[in-house]
């Protein structure tokens, strides 16, 4: 596991225990990211031809996905690459990969985003079928860049970040809001989780109020959504209430 400088910046003492890594609660919204989108392109396929309906719900979907990576992506140019470069130079090569993949995926998404526009009027086949394929490339080049981030990147980011640095960041990013529905989040980030670490996620990282909320309506919520976005699918594995 990877050590970071504690919140101090000063040495950390030999004998200090080793702190959790901070970026592996960005993994965790790394692995909502890949389940979206990599379930968005059958979503679009399974739209019966002139169901404006469930196109008009499928297209709120999909601009919030990519509207939620942009804010993703913005956060870390904004926090991660600079001090990355400043402070592990060697690693100059992997923070200008990390740059370019984030820009041709903005690149994508502005075209996935179009093609929502001209899909959802009439949920036409042909139109379909260019938002799917459209929607393929992006989970593709997804797959391929947090790979890379996860490898590359965030061992070296949980070296240079202090737990202060980590805090400020979790804090500005928290001020957002999401462009999908919370709870839908939280029971994904769940859901992703082994039965053995829900527990302790839970009490690191959502306040007694949210708990409250998601034990008494979040997680029927969540469930009620995970089933209009995918109403062939089987019910939610490992859901289950806040203790």
């Amino acid at each position: 596991m990877t050590e970071r400088l504690p919140s101090t910046g000063a040495p950390a003492a030999p004998d200090a225990p080793a702190t959790p890594c901070r970026s592996d609660e960005v993994v965790l919204i790394h692995l909502v990211f890949r389940r979206l989108f990599g379930d968005a392109p059958g979503l679009v396929r399974d739209v019966a031809p002139g169901d404006v309906d469930r196109a008009a719900f499928l297209a709120r979907h999909l601009l919030g996905l990519t509207e939620m990576l942009h804010t993703h992506h913005r956060a870390e140019d904004a926090f991660f690459w600079d001090r990355m470069a400043e402070r592990a130079p060697a690693c100059g090569l992997h923070v200008t990969a990390m740059r370019r993949q984030h820009e041709a995926l903005s690149d994508e998404l502005d075209v996935v985003d179009a093609l929502v526009d001209d899909w959802k009027a009439e949920a036409d086949v042909i139109a379909a079928e260019h938002l799917a394929v459209a929607l393929d490339q992006v989970d593709r080049a997804l797959a391929v860049h947090l790979d890379d981030e996860e490898r590359d990147a965030f061992p070296v980011l949980d070296e240079v970040l202090s737990e202060v640095e980590w805090d400020e960041i979790s804090a500005e990013v928290g001020r957002e809001r999401p462009a999908l529905p919370l709870f839908l989040l939280v029971g994904l980030i769940m859901d992703s989780l082994p039965e053995s670490e829900r527990d302790a996620w839970i009490a690191r990282e959502l306040p007694w109020p949210m708990r409250a909320a998601y034990r008494l309506v979040g997680r029927r919520s969540y469930e009620r959504q995970l089933q209009r976005l995918r109403p062939a699918a089987s019910s939610p594995k490992g859901s289950r209430p806040l203790a």
